[in-house]
């Protein structure tokens, strides 16, 4: 299976850790040749990556990530045998390792020992420092393997966090679709479970007593049935008013993403104030207001984002760097990831291109200069190299956390909108399903009462019937939020002949098709109740005729009843209603219907065979899909 535009945000994530990692190799591959080691020296350090990439990209069990962490560990020593000390031997790969692979309550404490141990190694045996300089150096090394293990481990987690969100962004709308069907079902047996047992009651009760007496039961079992019926449609139309809700807000940008840019930063400005100690050494004054300035700039990083804090936060970088730009630069590299994350392409690149040019043409110029400890082109592009990855690094920390913030936003807008369709499938069954059984009640029951005066014999029939018409409703009710609501179209013919024959209208009925796919069966079936429903309420009819059919790629209802003159006011009445609307937006298909010459309406109702029999994972309706149309 192909890739598809859905994995676009967890492809980007990766790609950003695979960059990354590819400008760590390329920073560790210069400092090594700046330390004079040959190629050996170069590759050799590498070994440890490739378990370092796997603990970065991918979720593992905690054995795996121990051996990993383990195999990180053995693979630094590597190069010690082989090449000395003549390579880039600083161990963040082991402090990111420990990061990534170690329980929190261990991998800080593991973090600390390592970042601490690459200084102590430079103070007790003296690599790569020269005399009366292991101090500052020993505080160089710390400082690097620090804020290489710090950018691997966030990148690394905030790439994690985009995959967990992209696999499981549907399971929040399936939690929330079973709480609201639990709410629902509960909501709805307290509103209408109780009316339908008082009906029940009344329908048994009149079936039991004397013509009299069981007119009084009927009443009160019509009224109470007529009753619940405008009960239910103010409930179907209250739950479809509910689905207009409003989308959540966006998710707040991640901690770790802002903890790691705050730690990058301090690192960031430490270095600043270590090259300044070396380029103006006993210039208190200037350090003092470097300080301030640099506390400020923190200072600013830690408060809520707004633009005002992010131009003085540029300006406070951008200002003093004429004055100082030898210590001050290390900075430019977080205004010029700012800038490549705030700004839209292809401006945005065109001016980081210029800016990372006039930026490796400076380092390149300092070489010639003899009071810098640059002093050749590796060590040059080693550092040029490091830049880089701080601008890369505060541009892949903004667009991950937006990822997150999207993904976080989509998990929150797939539950609501299943919720929404839930709660308009819920409504549509009230209406199509609750509603026709209460209005058959209501019919039949004044048929009896009707009957009582003039065959009682027919009207004991007609009452025995009602009861197990309530009892029906009753099921129909429970099934409604649980979605098990499948009705058969056999079962509806037979319904609505009986249906018709109590309002005294002569239905005649043709089934010129074979066994129907469950979905095609419970469709028609729906369209079947509805459509009867809309004969009973909406014409004075006195015959109706159904016919089911078979087509070239499905199947076709087609009801055609008399009695349905075209009265003032009334096609634009009948564009309103929800019957037939709710079907169209819940089922698969084409259905149409309106008045014909001679007085008389016709709905047709044309389904093609489903290609999947079962629904979706939100309940939807097993030939839920495609909106019909309505004339």
């Amino acid at each position: 299976m192909g890739r598809t535009a859905d994995d676009l945000p967890l492809r980007l994530a990766r790609a950003m850790l695979w960059a990354s990692f590819g400008i760590l190799v390329y920073i560790r591959a210069f400092s090594a040749l700046d330390g004079g080691a040959d190629l050996l020296g170069v590759l050799l350090p590498m070994a440890s990556y490739p378990p370092l990439i796997a603990l970065s990209l991918w979720c593992w069990r905690p054995a795996v990530r121990y051996g990993l962490f383990a195999a990180v560990m053995l693979l630094y020593f590597l190069p010690f045998p082989f090449a000395g000390e003549s390579w880039d031997w600083m161990p963040w790969t082991v402090a990111a390792a420990a990061l990534c692979a170690l329980p929190t309550r261990i991998a800080w404490p593991m973090f600390v020992l390592t970042v601490t141990a690459a200084g102590a190694s430079v103070l007790l045996l003296g690599y790569d420092a020269a005399p009366g300089q292991e101090v500052q150096a020993g505080l160089g090394y710390m400082i690097a393997t620090a804020d290489d293990g710090l950018i691997v481990f966030g990148l690394s987690r905030l790439v994690m966090a985009v995959t967990r969100l992209h696999r499981t962004r549907e399971e929040l709308a399936r939690t929330a679709l079973s709480r609201e069907r639990l709410r629902l079902d509960g909501e709805l047996r307290h509103l209408l479970g109780g009316k339908l047992q008082a009906i029940a009651f009344r329908m048994r009760t009149a079936a039991r007593q004397e013509p009299g007496e069981a007119r009084h039961s009927l009443r009160e079992g019509i009224e109470l049935a007529r009753r619940t019926l405008a009960e239910v449609r103010a409930t179907a139309g209250a739950y479809r008013a509910d689905a207009l809700g409003t989308i959540s807000p966006p998710a707040e940008s991640p901690r770790l993403a802002r903890r790691v840019l705050l730690a990058v930063l301090v690192i960031q400005c430490l270095l600043v104030l270590k090259s300044l100690a070396y380029v103006r050494p006993g210039d208190w004054t200037a350090f003092a207001l470097a300080a301030v300035l640099l506390t400020v700039i923190v200072v600013l990083q830690v408060l809520p984002r707004s633009r005002a804090r992010l131009v003085a936060q540029s300006l406070l970088i951008l200002l003093p760097l004429p004055v100082v730009p030898d210590a001050w630069d290390r900075l430019l590299s977080i205004f010029t990831g700012k800038l490549l994350l705030n700004v839209r392409p292809p401006r945005s690149w065109a001016i980081v291109g210029v800016v990372l040019g006039g930026h490796l043409a400076w380092f390149l110029h300092r070489i010639d200069r003899d009071y810098l400890f640059i002093d050749d082109i590796p060590a040059a592009l080693a550092n040029f190299g490091g830049h880089v990855m701080i601008m890369w690094l505060v541009y892949c920390l903004g667009r991950l956390s937006g990822l997150l913030t999207v993904l976080e936003r989509t998990r929150h807008e797939l539950a609501e909108a299943a919720v929404r369709r839930e709660r308009v499938r819920i409504a549509g069954d009230l209406h199509d399903i609750l509603g026709y059984s209460l209005s058959a009640v209501a019919l039949k029951g004044e048929v009896a009462e009707h009957l009582l005066g003039t065959d009682p014999a027919r009207a004991e029939t007609e009452i025995a019937a009602l009861g197990s018409l309530v009892e029906r409703a009753v099921v129909e009710l429970g099934s409604i939020t649980g979605d098990r609501v499948e009705l058969r179209l056999s079962s509806e013919i037979d319904a609505a002949r009986e249906v018709l024959a109590s309002a005294g209208i002569d239905a005649v009925v043709r089934v010129e098709t074979g066994p129907l796919p469950a979905a095609v069966d419970t469709a028609l079936a729906t369209v079947l109740r509805e459509g009867v429903t809309n004969v009973l309420r909406h014409s004075q009819a006195r015959t109706c005729e159904i016919t089911v059919s078979g087509t070239a790629g499905g199947v076709r209802l087609r009801m055609v009843n008399d009695g349905a003159a075209v009265r003032e006011g009334s096609e634009r009445q009948e564009r309103r209603g929800t019957g037939l609307h709710s079907i169209a937006a819940r089922t698969s298909g084409r259905v149409t219907a309106g008045h014909r010459a001679d007085d008389s309406f016709e709905m047709l109702a044309e389904f093609p065979a489903p290609a999947e029999p079962d629904g979706g994972p939100e309940g939807l309706h097993p030939v839920s899909g495609r909106r019909l149309s309505r004339t």
